[in-house]
């Protein structure tokens, strides 16, 4: 199974890493430059027990920190992890984060 997640904060990454450390193949972005450094040397941003031991084994094998997704072979699914804050003075969610997020998975200006 080939999947791809958008949003590599603590749910993003540990959901990524799981599915790793279960035989799936997974590509996943963050628009953080400083989560990317991380992954770059095997290392999460955060503390969860385990956690570094499991990128550092999975890590550009099975899984992939990426830029974007590749686009020659197909996805059996996307995952989308990234925050939703409410639009200031109100208690209205901001969509915004999610609609790049959706364009990041098509490589368009806009979600499709």
């Amino acid at each position: 199974m080939r999947i791809g997640i958008v949003g590599l904060g603590y749910v993003g990454l540990t959901l990524a890493i799981a599915a790793a450390a279960r035989g799936m193949e997974v590509y996943g972005t963050d628009i953080n430059p400083s989560i990317k450094d991380s992954l770059r040397h095997d290392r999460a941003h955060f503390y969860e027990p385990g956690l570094d031991a499991l990128i550092a084994e999975h890590n550009r094998k099975n899984f992939h920190c990426v830029e974007s997704f590749p686009t020659d072979e197909p996805f059996d699914a996307f995952v989308i992890t990234v925050g939703t804050p409410l639009k200031p003075g109100t208690h209205e969610p901001n969509f915004d984060h999610i609609r790049q997020a959706l364009a990041s998975v098509w490589g368009r200006g806009e979600a499709a």
